[in-house]
């Protein structure tokens, strides 16, 4: 399951057209602008991942069920906060992504920085969807409840050693080197590897796009934690 295996089921599979709807595009349009957005969530999604508290807030979210009519009725259903927010980090950042997805789309940066919480409010409903699907939605949120806690992800999956301690055990998951310490343990890595593998845009972008993308990541500030 991809980014964009989780953006074609969305709402019943008329996510993109109702986008385009929404926002005067056509079809063409919608589908140009949504393929130059989920590398830009892909490399989002992969930089929360060494970042403790801010890949925690987004458990949070995610398991929180907020967005789950986003992904499922249609964009009406949409939170008011902005779920880009929770990605990309403050408004300079989201801005700093807003360009390059006009850029590689063609489409305006007014009409992107207006999908992009949406795009972001679907991907995130369905991932929880998606994790539900795989019937991991009790450790999800056991995960979410796990970051919370004092000394939060990296201590409940083993390495509360230093603030690089989550991006240790990520990389052991991963790698297929990581020994949970008890059955629960166990549960919560089996959750962030299912979510973790969910997070590649299932779309191919130019080398000049990916370029952009890498650079712009290594600028962006983290989102807003717990």
């Amino acid at each position: 399951m991809t980014l964009n295996d989780i953006l074609r089921r969305a709402q019943g599979g008329q996510a993109v057209v109702n986008l385009a709807g929404r926002h005067g595009l056509t079809p063409e349009q919608a589908e140009a602008a949504t393929s130059a957005m989920l590398p830009a969530f892909a490399v989002a999604f992969d930089r929360l991942r060494s970042r403790p508290e801010a890949f925690g807030a987004l458990l949070t979210e995610v398991a929180g069920g907020g967005h789950e009519a986003s992904f499922a009725r249609g964009l009406g259903d949409a939170p008011a906060d902005s779920a880009a927010a929770r990605v990309f980090g403050p408004p300079e950042d989201v801005a700093k992504v807003v360009d390059q997805v006009a850029a590689a789309s063609g489409v305006a940066p007014a009409t992107i920085a207006a999908m992009l919480p949406e795009v972001a409010s679907i991907l995130l409903g369905g991932l929880s969807q998606a994790m539900a699907d795989q019937g991991l939605s009790g450790a999800l949120g056991d995960l979410a409840a796990a970051a919370s806690a004092p000394g939060g992800l990296a201590a409940a999956l083993g390495h509360a050693d230093d603030s690089g301690g989550l991006l240790k055990t990520l990389g052991s998951i991963f790698g297929g080197s990581h020994r949970p310490a008890s059955p629960e343990q166990a549960a919560l890595v089996a959750s962030v590897a299912a979510l973790g593998a969910m997070f590649v845009a299932g779309v191919q972008a130019s080398q000049a796009s990916q370029a952009s993308l890498a650079a712009i990541a290594q600028t962006l500030n983290p989102p807003p934690s717990i």
